[in-house]
């Protein structure tokens, strides 16, 4: 495992249900475990990289705690699909600082370039 690629994309918006919580923990038990994990951020799982939420007042946890673990599992490919962000009309500002913003050329680069792709 630990010399495949893996590429986690999160595609779901952080609360409502719990497919975007379960991506974050899947990528830290694979990191636990060593492998190479990139995290890619699309359409509505941006949303997880915006720091202005309040979860507990719907009943969730925060995601933030989480993110902030993310280096410390080796997980340091946190990409964001620049596309998703200008859709949205997110500023960058507003993101993880985490998070590195990329265009749609790259997004299908990194595809090709993992062995194994699992999408929340």
């Amino acid at each position: 495992m630990n010399d495949k690629r893996i590429l986690l994309v999160c595609r779901i918006a952080p609360y409502g249900n719990s497919l975007a919580r379960e991506s974050l923990e899947t990528a830290l038990a694979a990191g636990a475990m060593g492998a190479k994990i990139t995290l890619l951020f699309l359409d509505e799982g941006i949303w997880q990289l915006v720091g202005q939420h309040k979860p507990e007042t719907i009943g969730h946890k925060n995601h933030a705690a989480m993110l902030s673990a993310l280096p410390l599992y080796d997980i340091e490919q946190v990409l964001v699909d620049q596309d998703s962000v200008d859709k949205r009309n997110i500023g960058s500002a507003e993101l993880s600082e985490i998070a590195e913003l990329i265009d749609g050329h790259r997004v299908k680069e990194i595809f090709a370039d993992h062995d194994v792709v699992l999408s929340f």
